[in-house]
């Protein structure tokens, strides 16, 4: 149901702007609370992810977060729980669920995927498993009715944009720049946008992140072809910012950051 949930949402609504919020920063209380205001501030969708100690695709404000998430004790577990309170209260919005191989591995494929539908998901992405080895995850994926995403690069050369691209139901995740996330990805126009290069070799829907923090950039997206514009570490720096705060600021001072990059989608 979940991943229906997204083809309908991806088919009938042209731009969504996603949140990137790690399950249970900076507590898990908040963290629910934090989702839910993402989706009262306008967001269409939710990018979750699990945190894990070695999160090799991730910048300094996702790290970050996921220091906070694990000092306050989430694990996977936990995670999958703080997910399924979130989809009691936002049943219409569609979750793409980010974490890394080895929680996945550690689970079993197969587990993993049934315990991530159940909590909620919609779609997985696990950048650190490439294409080469993730026939039995799609398939896991297949069995549970999870929507695969496959992470694409500035410097994927097309053939490669045409494999991912296949093995994909969901979307493809473009990458603003090349290397982690948070950097200024300096893509200020359509024109310059990978997505736009990608766009030319894929079938599916794209999302844009790693680096968009300004309405212009989200504008920009969304003008070089992407269906999702993801927003993680300049969100993840406004609740670092105010994580020593109370519930009610910390969810203040989110969705004021949030509410000018949902504007710019319309």
């Amino acid at each position: 149901m979940s991943f229906a949930l997204l083809k309908k949402s991806l088919a009938t609504r042209a731009r969504h702007v996603s949140p990137f919020l790690v399950l249970g920063d900076p507590v898990p209380e908040v963290s629910e609370e934090l989702a839910v205001a993402a989706v009262s501030a306008g967001a269409t969708m939710l990018e979750l992810g699990i945190p894990f100690s070695d999160p090799c695709a991730d910048g300094p404000a996702i790290q970050k977060a996921i220091l906070r998430a694990r000092g306050s004790g989430v694990s996977t577990e936990r995670a999958f729980e703080i997910m399924a309170a979130i989809r009691a209260r936002c049943p219409d919005t569609p979750f793409n669920l980010l974490v890394y191989g080895n929680l996945v591995h550690a689970r079993g494929f197969e587990r993993f995927t049934r315990d991530a539908v159940a909590a909620g998901a919609s779609s997985l992405l696990v950048p650190d498993i490439p294409l080469e080895e993730s026939a039995e995850l799609a398939a896991a994926c297949r069995a549970a009715s999870l929507g695969i995403v496959q992470m694409v690069a500035p410097s994927t050369p097309p053939a490669r944009i045409m494999q991912l691209d296949a093995a994909a139901d969901a979307f493809l995740y473009v990458t603003g720049h090349q290397g982690i996330t948070g950097a200024d990805n300096k893509h200020n126009t359509a024109r310059e946008s990978p997505v736009a290069r990608v766009r030319a070799h894929a079938r599916n829907p794209i999302c844009l992140g790693f680096g968009l923090r300004s309405p212009d950039g989200v504008r920009h997206a969304f003008a070089a072809g992407a269906s999702i514009a993801v927003i993680g570490s300049h969100l993840a720096r406004v609740i670092e910012a105010s994580a020593d705060r109370s519930a009610g600021e910390i969810v203040e001072a989110f969705s004021g950051a949030l509410g000018p990059l949902v504007a710019a989608a319309n």
